[in-house]
């Protein structure tokens, strides 16, 4: 929980925040710890832990606080509808998914979805970042990262155990590839014996 510490030093009186957010590296180094906390806070067993749970509780109720902050629209934006500190959250990236082009072309999603600011890479791809949470999605997914209810299904529990080390991670879907394409190779065999 290194990344939630991390984001907690952003943890002070709202009239020092702007001297703490004040330009578009400090946004990243926030936009990074949050992302990075939401993809490795835990709902299991270890979330029981009273210490965890505190931390954890400051950092959502730091998410909200900081909201505003970026939520800024550009105001050398005509339209106000770019957000002031695109050039950060592109940062932040850039440093978290090595295959992100940026665009700086970051902007906040109509209400109700507010919470939510959005853009589009040079290759099409849309990302999505939760302020309140900090959970990011590309083509609405999470980068790197199987979705929740696959991760948690009991097939690939008593397969792979317990995945969440990015290394490990990906040494989990090479091994779901090899199992998928031995199992086609081995229906494909059926299928011949069958029509032969």
């Amino acid at each position: 929980m290194f990344a939630a510490t991390c984001f907690s030093t952003f943890d002070v009186c709202p009239e020092h925040v702007p001297n703490l957010l004040a330009n578009d590296e400090d946004f990243s180094v926030a936009m990074q710890c949050a992302i990075v906390v939401h993809d490795n806070a835990t709902s299991r067993s270890e979330g029981n832990f009273f210490y965890l749970m505190r931390i954890l509780s400051r950092h959502h109720r730091l998410l909200h606080d900081l909201e505003p902050f970026f939520h800024q629209s550009d105001p050398t934006d005509p339209d106000h509808v770019r957000l002031l500190h695109s050039d950060g959250y592109d940062h932040a990236l850039s440093h978290l998914w090595s295959g992100f082009r940026g665009t700086s072309n970051w902007h906040a999603l109509p209400r109700p979805n507010s919470r939510w600011i959005s853009c589009v890479t040079e290759g099409g791809q849309e990302v999505h970042y939760d302020l309140l949470t900090g959970q990011l999605l590309i083509d609405g997914k999470q980068l790197g990262r199987l979705p929740q209810h696959i991760a948690t299904h009991s097939t690939y529990a008593s397969i792979f155990g317990a995945v969440s080390d990015p290394s490990k991670l990906l040494l989990a879907r090479f091994l779901i590839i090899i199992i998928l394409r031995e199992l086609s190779m081995w229906f494909l065999l059926i299928f011949l014996e069958w029509t032969v």
